[in-house]
């Protein structure tokens, strides 16, 4: 039997299982998501509070500048110094003289090689020419044996084309006259002709047939010794070349300038190098020392350019998010002097890992000058950098 339960006053005639919610988990929720939101704020407003406290804070910083290093020119002694480490230079500064020692020494050697070369090339030539007068005289006989060959042919060729001549007039009047004979015809001459007559033209014609071979022949030698006589005058003409090239004067007279260009480009140098600052800026550590020997391309000494002078300060990572390029900055150098400069870039690295770094590193930031010049000061000087807002 169901127990029954009577209202008292003031109190509710509803079942006692009116305080239960019939979706128990939204109060909790609820809850929990005013309580994060809560929190929220709260950590911004702190790192909030955090970064504008850094941003107004100081951060220790170094003036740094562009270097230019100066090297030796030449082997050599540092012969005069007139720097010393933090010195002030100016474009064309006269900061070393550094004595070339082996330039002397290296004109007497080119001076060795030249004359050496001379005297080869006057033995070369001596040969040459006594090997060319050789030669010459050797063909200059068988040109002359040639030519009196061929003037004896000539004058042979002359006797038979004058044979030839004489013989061709005989035959042409024998013809002549056997054709103007009148008859009428001796019959006793028929029946025994003179054979006298016909032997006579018989032998002119075989005599004219072999002058006339030997003319062809003649001919023939003429023209084996004209053709001699040229190539012999083409050998002599062309001599002196040959002898000279295998001799090797044109080798050794090539050698000769090459030696003398370099002994003129020697004799050109000075034996003090001079070495002078390219820039305005100021001389850091010297790495030699004066009367001490250095090789060409050794370090002689770095010359920070006052004109590009930079300051690299280290900012902690919870401000990558609050700095951009081009930022303003307060810089605070010794003496109290206040000037400004700007932020170079930000690695795009940072910020993209800003997230997962560690909020307690920093990272390098690279100032430049706007504004008021800064002071002169050692390059490495400290000095404090504040973020402006």
């Amino acid at each position: 039997m169901e127990e029954q339960r009577t209202a008292g006053p003031g109190q509710s005639t509803e079942p006692q299982t009116a305080d239960r919610s019939p979706n128990p988990k939204r109060p909790a929720s609820l809850f929990r998501t005013l309580s994060m939101t809560t929190i929220a704020l709260i950590l911004s407003v702190v790192v909030t509070c955090s970064v504008a406290r850094q941003g107004g804070s100081k951060f220790p910083a170094v003036l740094k500048a562009e270097v230019s290093r100066l090297a030796a020119p030449a082997d050599g002694i540092i012969e005069w110094m007139d720097v010393k480490p933090g010195q002030i230079v100016l474009p064309g500064t006269e900061l070393f003289i550094i004595r070339d020692t082996d330039l002397k020494e290296r004109i007497c050697k080119a001076e060795l090689t030249l004359e050496e070369f001379r005297i080869d090339l006057t033995a070369a030539a001596a040969r040459a020419e006594l090997e060319l007068q050789q030669r010459t005289a050797a063909l200059d006989a068988e040109a002359f044996d040639t030519e009196l060959t061929l003037t004896t042919l000539l004058q042979q060729r002359f006797q038979h084309d004058f044979e030839s001549t004489a013989l061709g007039d005989y035959l042409d009047l024998f013809d002549a006259l056997a054709s103007s004979e009148i008859p009428p015809v001796d019959l006793k001459l028929l029946t025994m002709p003179d054979k006298s007559q016909d032997y006579n033209r018989l032998r002119a014609m075989i005599e004219r047939s072999e002058v006339e071979n030997s003319l062809e022949a003649l001919q023939t030698r003429i023209d084996l010794c004209e053709a001699r006589l040229k190539e012999l005058h083409g050998t002599i003409d062309g001599l002196p070349t040959r002898t000279e090239a295998a001799h090797r004067v044109p080798v050794i007279q090539a050698s000769i300038n090459s030696t003398r260009s370099e002994l003129e480009e020697l004799q050109g140098l000075e034996a003090e190098r001079i070495v002078k600052s390219p820039i305005y800026g100021m001389a850091g550590v010297l790495r030699v020392q004066e009367s001490k020997a250095v090789a060409e391309g050794d370090l002689l000494v770095e010359i920070f350019d006052r004109d590009r002078e930079f300051v690299i300060v280290n900012l902690p990572m919870t401000l990558v998010s609050a700095l951009e390029a081009d930022q303003k900055l307060t810089l605070y150098f010794p003496n109290d002097e206040e000037r400004h400069g700007k932020i170079a870039s930000i690695p795009p690295q940072l910020l993209a890992q800003q997230n997962g770094l560690n909020n307690e590193a920093t990272f390098p930031v690279k100032i430049l000058s706007t504004g008021k010049p800064w002071p002169t000061l050692p390059i490495g000087s400290a000095l404090q950098v504040s973020i402006e807002h």
